[in-house]
């Protein structure tokens, strides 16, 4: 987020200020990571959303939201590379993630 949006009093911050949300699935309701968040952060208008699967060993990045969905998803294997586009435009290795 950038830092005017944590310069509040208030308890939240709305979620259009977000580039990005990174979430690691739940053991206990992957649905919710893999569904629920997949449908309300593009609503929300959050241009990235980065899910690290643990169980499955995946991180999948979904991006190029239009307001209703993600038009994009990309997945990998834990011990691959994946691109993170700008803002960021980095590299993401992953081969130090651990499966649980």
């Amino acid at each position: 987020m950038p830092g005017e949006a944590l310069e509040t009093t208030a308890d939240q911050v709305p979620a259009e200020f977000a580039v990005v949300a990174v979430e690691l699935v739940s053991p206990s309701n992957p649905e919710n990571d893999w569904v629920g968040k997949v449908r309300d952060y593009p609503l929300m208008g959050i241009p990235l959303y980065l899910l690290v699967d643990a169980r499955q060993k995946t991180v999948t990045l979904f991006s190029r939201p239009d307001g209703t969905k993600y038009h994009r998803r990309k997945g990998i294997g834990f011990g691959e590379t994946l691109h993170i586009p700008e803002p960021f435009g980095f590299d993401l290795v992953t081969a130090d993630l651990l499966p649980y």
